[in-house]
């Protein structure tokens, strides 16, 4: 049986599944189930982190898994202790995301760029009019600097858009590695380098033990006065606190972050009451093409498994080392 936990996945999806896999296919979370049913689930559908979590406990409560695909690129929250112990097959949806968060990138760019928060409070007042002042606020982004912290899948597709739009895009990864659509890259222990040259930096960095709070206080102190900083990646890259005194002090002149620490942002957090700040609920991968596109891969993958092809599956993960 194939287990979906993910509520997101509608009857119109579930039913797909059944279709095109002509297997049992049962949308619930693990708790739900019936002792047999536990039994029967072969293949888990997840996103496998926040609000579709899966624990140890979980995990044991399925004696019979065999394959987990995980609906997104994240897989930091799966319970990788239990899943050895049952050697389960893991795959992820790595790539989907970069499409639907790129545009989110190149949007909040413009946004900034253009000044649109300003016109946009214009409006609410029913006001015609600018100042010399205002209009000196509005730029150009061709020919501006971006820096991509991360150059995987979804680094990459922001490096693109951005030079359809005439920016120079320098990248960071691991080892400074070639990657197509940058013009430069940066080993991540050169970090340093390569934020004093940029008018724009986006994170894109998944998160472990290099990346955590990478963007502190020094490296802030690093970039150029009035820099504008993305983070689509994972909130632990960043020391809140020394970005919120950052854009107090407009340092950074402005920000746009779909992910936090702490998700939900907690109503108290002092994020909520900086103006200069764009704050999206972890929505910038979102789209009405997510789910078939993840969907797709897991088809793909499902074929290969029934063959027994475990080493042609989409993102197979050896997490076994």
């Amino acid at each position: 049986m194939i287990l979906c936990t993910a509520t997101e996945v509608t009857e119109e999806y579930i039913n797909k599944v059944k279709e095109k896999t002509k297997e049992e296919v049962m949308q619930s979370k693990i708790f739900a189930l019936s002792a047999n049913e536990k039994q029967q689930v072969e293949i888990l559908l997840t996103f496998g982190h926040y609000h579709d979590s899966i624990s140890d406990e979980d995990l044991k409560q399925l004696p019979n898994l065999k394959w987990i695909q995980v609906m997104s690129s994240g897989i930091e929250q799966l319970p990788f202790q239990a899943m050895r112990s049952k050697n389960v097959l893991l795959t992820s949806a790595r790539g989907v995301h970069a499409v639907p968060i790129s545009e989110y990138v190149l949007s909040m760019i413009l946004y900034f760029a253009k000044n649109i928060q300003h016109y946009r409070h214009l409006q609410k007042e029913k006001i015609w009019g600018y100042s010399e002042e205002v209009l000196d606020q509005m730029t150009e982004i061709s020919g501006n600097k971006i820096g991509i912290l991360g150059a995987g899948s979804i680094g990459s597709e922001i490096a693109k858009k951005a030079k359809a739009f005439g920016m120079r895009t320098l990248g960071l990864n691991s080892n400074g590695r070639s990657v197509d659509g940058f013009d430069k890259m940066y080993p991540i222990n050169q970090i340093g380098e390569l934020l004093p040259q940029c008018d724009y930096i986006c994170a894109a960095l998944p998160s472990n033990q290099e990346t955590k709070h990478i963007i502190d206080a020094r490296m802030i102190s690093l970039m150029k006065d009035g820099v504008v900083f993305i983070n689509v990646g994972r909130g632990d890259a960043v020391v809140e606190n020394d970005l919120i005194q950052a854009l107090r002090t407009e340092k950074i002149t402005a920000a746009a972050l779909d992910v936090f620490q702490e998700e939900p942002l907690p109503p108290h957090h002092p994020f909520w009451d900086i103006d200069n700040l764009v704050i999206t609920p972890h929505v910038s991968s979102c789209t009405s093409k997510y789910i078939p596109r993840t969907l797709d891969i897991f088809f793909e993958n499902y074929r290969c498994y029934k063959k027994k092809r475990f080493e042609a599956m989409i993102n197979r993960i050896d997490f076994h080392i």
